[in-house]
């Protein structure tokens, strides 16, 4: 009876596995890679210096500061030739500084290029200065979307004279943001990121509890550039945070965010929901 089970067991193992792929047409096995490959991902960014090699450290030559990423790359380029070439079109090995070459796959069209809290050459206070003075003007000027943690952003009045100095105001992220990403179509604010590792299947998503703070200085900081710029084409601006999924999301616009409006996510808590937590409340408290 053991050695049945057994038997049954290694069968319906078996029937998971389909053994004629390569038999099929190649229009079909590139669409079936292409639905193999991920949703659109949060390409977190780091410089670092790149590790010396034993010449270097002889002579005292400085070491090169390159860009890099934590973010998975997409499993397709890893798994045989005719997987990396389906991916390969989508993907380019972007941002590279001269005359070293890009090291970061990305999609242009649907990844978001993320300036996050790190340590190192590159701190949350002078990374996005860093990156934009390394990389190549061709690579920025692909990205559509770009988000920035909060971190990199002075409050006026917060901080010491040093900190403020090498952080960005409101009004500098929003058009150094137009300056240097030049084809930008969505800017977004991540508020209170204190994630050290971000998923493959990390989302966008809007905060619980609303950031009012930082939302009433973007928008002041969009009312002073128009003000000042009517000709200034602003990117679509929002707040978010960022949810490491369990599971695979469903990438769609009201999870990204990108839906076109500019104001969407100065929209009021809805009246139901709170109506919602206050009965719990009341019957918690009764019981």
């Amino acid at each position: 009876m053991a050695v049945h089970g057994k038997s049954s067991a290694v069968t319906a193992e078996c029937t998971q596995v389909f053994h004629l792929f390569t038999r099929l047409p190649i229009e079909l096995r590139s669409k079936i890679w292409a639905c193999n490959l991920p949703g659109p991902r949060i390409v977190e960014i780091k410089c670092s210096a790149e590790p010396a090699r034993t010449s270097q450290l002889r002579q005292g030559d400085r070491r090169a500061v390159v860009c890099t990423s934590t973010s998975p790359i997409p499993i397709n380029l890893h798994i045989c030739r005719e997987s990396r070439w389906e991916a390969l079109k989508r993907y380019r090995l972007l941002f590279g500084s001269s005359p070293q070459l890009g090291r970061i796959f990305f999609d242009p069209l649907e990844d978001t290029l993320y300036f996050g809290p790190r340590r190192g050459i590159a701190t949350a206070e002078t990374l996005f200065h860093t990156f934009v003075s390394l990389v190549q003007r061709e690579d920025l000027g692909q990205v559509r979307r770009i988000a920035i943690s909060e971190g990199l952003i002075t409050y006026t009045g917060s901080g010491s004279r040093r900190g403020r100095a090498n952080k960005l105001t409101f009004k500098q992220t929003l058009c150094q943001a137009q300056r240097y990403f030049i084809n930008i179509e969505h800017l977004t604010f991540v508020s209170d990121d204190r994630n050290p590792v971000y998923s493959s299947d990390a989302v966008f998503v809007e905060p619980r509890v609303r950031n009012r703070i930082l939302e009433r200085r973007i928008q002041e900081a969009i009312d002073v550039v128009e003000g000042q710029q009517p000709e200034f084409k602003l990117p679509l601006c929002s707040v978010r945070v960022i949810a490491a999924e369990p599971n695979r999301p469903l990438y769609n616009q009201s999870v990204m965010g990108y839906n076109g409006k500019r104001a969407t996510f100065f929209k009021e808590i809805q009246l139901p929901r709170i109506q919602r937590d206050m009965a719990h409340l009341q019957s918690a408290t009764c019981v």
